[in-house]
């Protein structure tokens, strides 16, 4: 700490022999680093004021929470558009935040400092992953969004959502009334579980018919890559997103992770029945592709299983069946998970074949057509004690438990 009015000859006020000249005091220092740390300067007023700057800087230095003096001034705006630019995103999540940038937190913050921004201002959910960000880099030393937590969990648990289920006369009518090269979406969704999605990137490669099996590992999804638009009209369209439909691997899902789902021997004989009726269409690994023999493509079978047509076809379909109420493709897995878990299959299976990562949210979504479980616990324990079941269980096994 020093007075460049006495030791600096470039200032004004140089030389300057005064004791208490009233000058200002410089506060130099470097930043977290060492000798490749960014040298800093800032003046004040009073020597008090300088030295209780000087102790601070260092003291956060110590801790590992020195944070850089106008960090906190970048505009919110500018941290989120490098939120959106980090990381491993697939398209359909950057397009997401691009848009919820464009539409709700530009219009509503403008060039509003991040670290100006208070617990009152925030609205919108997402901006707890920018901030969280903005903490990880040293914008900011706390996430506001904390102070604002409690409060949405309640609200969330609060909310409750009506899970509709189709009969399975429905989904009978409606797969009876789609084009034959389609009937089999119907019977995976409700027969395996998948979204129609991964239904419609079912190939030949995913299927071992010996052991019953389906690897659920990819998806068709319309957030691909854009090749380099030539024309105005292709520049309108893409405007610099993905956009272009494609087959890639599961969504929030590491390359090598997938799902193996039991396939049940009246849709492993619809899946047999169709590839012998319409074979199969031969994709070759490429831009938004994904090699395999595909069970669905589009209607002249040049190209993937498109989402446009599905819910043309679908609606077709439903219309012809005479169905009244909405029903919608996603119906079809809450059938699945439904009638597996009233008929007593164990809720963390479930959520494995479903592709929850957390059990609870299969049980929280479809507890209303579990059995009753305590009273299930008392009818299995009594006719232990009563003798009237046998039970043979190992002396000891192995198991995996969280260390104290």
């Amino acid at each position: 700490m020093f007075q460049k009015c006495k030791d600096d000859a470039k200032s004004k006020n140089y030389p300057c022999e005064g004791v208490r000249c009233g000058h200002p005091w410089t506060v130099r220092y470097r930043e977290p680093g060492g000798r490749s740390g960014r040298q800093c300067e800032e003046s004040f007023e009073k020597k008090g004021t300088a030295d209780a700057f000087a102790a601070k800087v260092e003291r956060e230095k110590d801790l590992g929470t020195y944070i850089e003096p106008l960090g906190f001034m970048t505009p919110l705006v500018q941290v989120y558009r490098e939120f959106i630019g980090s990381g491993d995103r697939v398209n359909s999540t950057r397009y997401q935040y691009e848009t919820s940038l464009r539409l709700h937190v530009e219009p509503y913050f403008h060039s509003k400092p991040i670290g100006a921004v208070k617990p009152k201002d925030l609205r919108y959910e997402t901006l707890s992953g920018v901030f969280s960000f903005a903490v990880a880099n040293d914008y900011i030393t706390k996430n506001p969004c904390q102070h604002v937590q409690a409060g949405r969990r309640r609200a969330k648990r609060k909310i409750k959502k009506t899970i509709h289920l189709p009969t399975l006369e429905e989904i009978a009518a409606i797969a009876a009334n789609l084009p034959g090269p389609y009937q089999l979406l119907v019977w995976l969704m409700a027969g395996c579980g998948l979204r129609i999605g991964e239904a419609s990137a079912v190939c030949l490669q995913q299927i071992d018919f010996e052991a019953g099996v389906l690897y659920v590992d990819r998806q068709t999804t319309q957030d691909g890559e854009n090749e380099e638009p030539k024309t105005r009209r292709q520049r309108a369209v893409t405007k610099g997103r993905g956009r272009a439909q494609c087959i890639r691997h599961l969504k929030w899902r590491d390359q090598d992770e997938g799902r193996a789902v039991p396939i049940p021997t009246t849709i492993a004989a619809k899946i047999r029945q169709h590839i012998e009726q319409y074979g199969t269409y031969r994709v070759e690994n490429g831009l938004n592709r994904i090699e395999g023999d595909y069970l669905f493509s589009n209607v002249g079978r040049t190209n993937i299983l498109m989402y446009s047509l599905i819910d043309r076809l679908w609606r077709k379909a439903k219309a012809a069946a005479g169905i009244k109420r909405e029903i919608t493709p996603h119906w079809l897995r809450h059938f699945f998970a439904s009638a597996g878990l009233s008929k007593g299959v164990p809720v963390t299976d479930m959520a494995e074949w479903l592709g929850h990562r957390d059990p609870k949210i299969t049980y929280q979504t479809y507890a209303h057509v579990m059995p009753d479980a305590p009273q299930r616990l008392r009818t299995v324990m009594d006719s232990v004690f009563n003798l009237d079941a046998e039970l043979s269980l190992p002396l000891s096994f192995e198991a995996l438990v969280e260390a104290a």
